[in-house]
């Protein structure tokens, strides 16, 4: 990973001149015809100021040319077929405009067919694009259903990539989807992500606008230090901002949450082409011949988008700094004794615990933003017992003394305690209407 990391800047380099080289002196959203050996040829005078003869101008430019493209095909060969070379993706997305991006397979149809209908309802107007891997995965009639809705498209990303020698497949989707929208400006969204406001949203966020590229957080629980493998595969010297993960101090082994993602794909190329190959042909190891995977030491997907833009030199990525959560129901317990008003007499400490399956994010402003994990109280549920879950009271995170109080139980159920609790009232009509768009389409 290291390796890659080092000649992945080295690439960026020599990629940042050959695409200055292309660009038009008038406006940088201007590209020169790609065809420079005829242009040499009418402009004699380009030798002439570099005191160059056109013949050693044309042999140094195929050389490049040539190292541009073998490079290219070594480190990240899966954007053929359907686009020729990398400047020809980056220069696509130069003029691009904003759009949401999900990923789904038939199995994920209900979810979309009940969180678009929600987010148009909260007034976003962005078109949408459905990204799924074949036939198989997203048959016909489910592509129908879904491009049913107001401004949604499906594109199959299998027609769009070259994975030959491993498969694509599952949540290691998500960067190549985002990657190879049409979009330049993206917010990705998880199938079983909901959004409580607006998501336009986000592209106002002032870390947003500051960097290009905005996480989330993950639960803060499972201490695990992992600083010693971050020496090992980031080149050095290792950012200041890499240090200042969970990761680093050891708190936890999960830094980020990627239900959500916001990413100006233009300004962030490369970091996401290194996502990209952390979850294709470097994703999975093989024990018997000795080889460790990407996902074999980090959990999934998840880390390895900040992980990529640390790999290809860039920090220009922020960490959205709302409180994480979780939603239900509460129930309450005493925990110790505290001092009452009577300094004879003591009265217990109240507690608050709400156990679900869903990860609550909140805004800036405390207020709840999105959450995933669907909307039963019991995603892995059978048949038959598939109940909507109760949106009726929300505890955040506190870190006064100490880690967060998370307990993990079966069927991805988590456990926040926290001496506090907070009603969404204010969410409740967008609850209910959730609610009731999972009941149409056959949630529960």
């Amino acid at each position: 990973m290291k390796e890659f990391g080092i000649r992945t800047r080295q690439y960026k380099q020599l990629y940042d001149a050959w695409e200055t080289l292309h660009q038009g002196h008038t406006t940088s959203n201007q590209f020169v015809p790609d065809n420079l050996i005829q242009h040499f040829y009418q402009n004699p005078s380009i030798a002439t100021t570099l005191g160059q003869d056109i013949t050693k101008i044309v042999h140094i430019y195929d050389t490049y040319r040539s190292i541009i493209t073998q490079l290219s095909l070594l480190l990240f060969p899966w954007i053929t077929p359907y686009f020729g070379d990398h400047f020809q993706l980056r220069r696509q997305l130069h003029t691009a405009g904003r759009g949401l991006v999900f990923t789904a397979g038939n199995d994920q149809t209900s979810y979309l067919l009940t969180s678009i209908p929600t987010i148009r309802k909260l007034g976003c107007t962005l078109p949408i694009e459905v990204m799924y891997l074949g036939e198989n995965d997203l048959s016909s009639t489910s592509r129908t259903s879904l491009e049913a809705l107001s401004g949604v498209t499906t594109r199959d990303l299998q027609k769009m990539i070259n994975n030959a020698g491993w498969t694509l497949r599952g949540w290691a989707a998500k960067p190549f989807a985002v990657l190879f929208s049409s979009f330049r400006e993206i917010i990705f969204i998880d199938a079983d992500s909901f959004f409580l406001q607006n998501p336009m949203v986000l592209f106002d966020d002032f870390a947003y606008r500051e960097t290009g590229a905005l996480f989330f957080k993950d639960r803060l629980m499972s201490p695990e230090s992992k600083r010693e493998w971050m020496r090992k595969v980031l080149p050095e010297p290792v950012s200041k901002k890499a240090q200042e993960t969970r990761l680093w101090s050891g708190q936890s082994g999960h830094m980020q949450e990627s239900g959500v993602l916001v990413i100006d794909t233009y300004r962030h190329f490369f970091p996401l082409l290194i996502v990209t190959r952390m979850n294709g042909p470097d994703r999975d190891g093989d024990k018997k011949e000795g080889i460790r995977g990407v996902y074999d030491m980090v959990y999934g997907d998840k880390e390895t988008f900040w992980l990529g833009w640390e790999l290809a030199g860039s920090t220009d990525y922020a960490f959205h700094n709302g409180s994480v959560g979780t939603i239900g129901v509460v129930h309450t317990k005493s925990s110790g004794q505290v001092p009452s008003v009577n300094p004879d007499k003591t009265t217990p400490l109240q507690e608050y615990t709400i156990c679900a399956p869903q990860l609550l994010h909140l805004d800036r402003m405390g207020r709840p933003l999105w959450f995933n994990g669907w909307l039963l109280e019991n995603k892995f549920a059978k048949a038959g017992q598939k109940r909507p879950a109760k949106f009726e009271a929300y505890v955040q995170e506190e870190e006064e003394e100490g880690s967060p109080r998370w307990e993990l139980k079966e069927s991805n159920i988590a456990c926040l305690t926290a001496k506090t609790f907070f009603s969404p009232s204010q969410e409740e009509e967008v609850f209910d209407m959730i609610i009731e768009a999972g009941k149409r389409y056959g949630a529960f």
